[in-house]
């Protein structure tokens, strides 16, 4: 006998579910959502839940599984990145920027991942495990290799953040950068933007490998 919920009534049922799951975690979060607002919205029964997805949890976990594959998207495969650090860590940001601006948000998942992060459920931990993680250490064993330090050294934390900082930049304000800086009134292309970003942090890279007189007292200071 053919699977039941492989086909296609039960697999749109099980979309309806998703999607008014989504928009109403958005709205009122995990918690205080009630399967009868999502089941009303979804036009589903109450039983629908359970046969789908065990209970309120499970529906919500795979809400966000669906959000972290959008996520897992913007990681380069290694067959990707080829060539010196340098070059492989440019690839990696031509990969993510352009693989982030083709990512089509539903206006309701920005905020359902805004309210995780503030109220994190249990959900989260495997959020970060499977989709962020293996994003964040990718990106983070590329600068260590540049810094020529291990990955768990400080500066490459702090390096890691400050790459994807300029990217959620662009990628967030593209449209209005004309407006904020009128020099870019004709804003480059994605690809461009890539490319700066990859400059701009290159350049800082090579800054943070020299030893300085500056970073020299700071160090003094600190012992």
């Amino acid at each position: 006998m053919a699977n039941v919920k492989n086909n296609s009534a039960t697999q749109e049922t099980r979309r309806r579910l998703l999607e008014a799951g989504g928009k109403v975690f958005a709205e009122h979060g995990f918690h205080d959502a009630t399967i009868k607002q999502i089941t009303d919205r979804a036009g589903a029964s109450l039983a629908s839940v359970n046969y789908h997805f065990s209970d309120k949890a499970e529906l919500y976990s795979a809400v966000l599984r669906q959000i972290g594959e959008k996520i897992v998207d913007r990681i380069p495969p290694d067959d990707q990145l080829t060539g010196s650090a340098s070059m492989r860590f440019r690839q990696f940001i031509q990969w993510y920027c352009v693989r982030a601006l083709d990512c089509t948000l539903r206006p309701w998942e920005p905020i359902l991942m805004a309210r995780e992060v503030m109220q994190p459920t249990a959900a989260f931990e495997g959020l970060l495990q499977h989709c962020t993680r293996p994003l964040f250490d990718k990106l983070s064993g590329l600068i260590a290799e540049l810094l020529a330090v291990p990955v768990s050294d400080e500066s490459v934390g702090l390096a890691t953040a400050s790459v994807f900082g300029q990217c959620i930049y662009f990628l967030k304000h593209l449209q209005l950068l004309g407006r904020m800086h009128p020099q870019l009134a004709d804003h480059p292309d994605i690809q461009r933007l890539a490319s700066h970003i990859a400059d701009f942090s290159l350049a800082g890279f090579r800054s943070l490998s020299k030893p300085s007189k500056v970073r020299g007292a700071r160090a003094a200071v600190r012992v």
